[in-house]
């Protein structure tokens, strides 16, 4: 994959947790001028950037890298990315009861959570 599409990738994790470049930098324990070099493309993250990425926004680090398998259509691609960033402000015990519910949701509609 291209370091261009890399970097749109990550612009993209940002922009869906409603971050700016400061605010992600912290989170993931970079500089905000290494987020900016990346973001335009300047700057090519490195394998531990990446996983450090992966690791403070718990999303696997193929999604970084890797191309999508599975397109969502925009609108629900926004919807699910707002869940995240939704799901990453609550507590543990909010999640796993959010988790309990949409098994128990989907699990009527005779459709797997898991």
């Amino acid at each position: 994959m291209k370091s261009n599409e890399i970097s749109l990738r990550i612009r993209v994790l940002r922009q869906s947790l409603k971050l700016t470049q400061s605010q992600f930098a912290e989170l993931v324990h970079l500089s905000e001028d290494s987020i900016g070099k990346i973001e335009r493309g300047v700057g090519v993250p490195t394998v531990d950037t990446l996983i450090k990425i992966a690791l403070a926004t718990k999303i696997p680090i193929e999604d970084l890298i890797l191309p999508s398998k599975k397109k969502l259509p925009q609108k629900q691609s926004r919807e699910l990315n707002d869940l995240i960033a939704y799901l990453q402000t609550r507590t543990p015990n909010d999640i796993s009861f959010i988790h309990e519910l949409a098994v128990k949701i989907f699990g009527k509609m005779g459709r797997s959570c898991k």
